[in-house]
C-alpha cells in the first residue's frame, strides 16, 4: 500500500492518514488543527490559539477520547 506524503518544512514526509481537520476539547473548548497521523502511530496537530504554530503530537486514543471534531475531513 502507498502511503498518502505531505510537505513538511519543504520536506516530502510518509503519513499514515491526512486529517486536515478542527477538533474541540469537550470540556475547555480547547481548539487544535489536526494535520495528520505520522508512520508511528501520533497524531499531529496545532493548538488553534499558538502563535507560533509549532507542531505537537498525541496518540490517536488521546484524540478521540479527549475531542471531537468540529470541521473537515469525511463523514462517515
Amino acid at each position: 500500500m502507498i502511503n498518502p506524503v505531505v510537505n513538511v518544512r519543504r520536506e516530502r514526509v510518509e503519513v499514515r492518514k491526512i486529517f486536515n481537520c478542527l477538533f474541540e476539547h469537550e470540556t475547555s473548548e480547547r481548539l487544535i488543527h489536526v494535520w495528520y497521523e505520522d508512520l508511528d502511530g501520533y497524531i499531529i496537530y496545532e493548538d488553534c490559539t499558538d502563535a507560533l504554530q509549532q507542531k505537537r503530537k498525541m496518540t490517536y486514543v488521546e484524540l478521540f477520547k479527549d475531542y471531537q471534531r468540529v470541521w473537515g475531513g469525511k463523514e462517515k
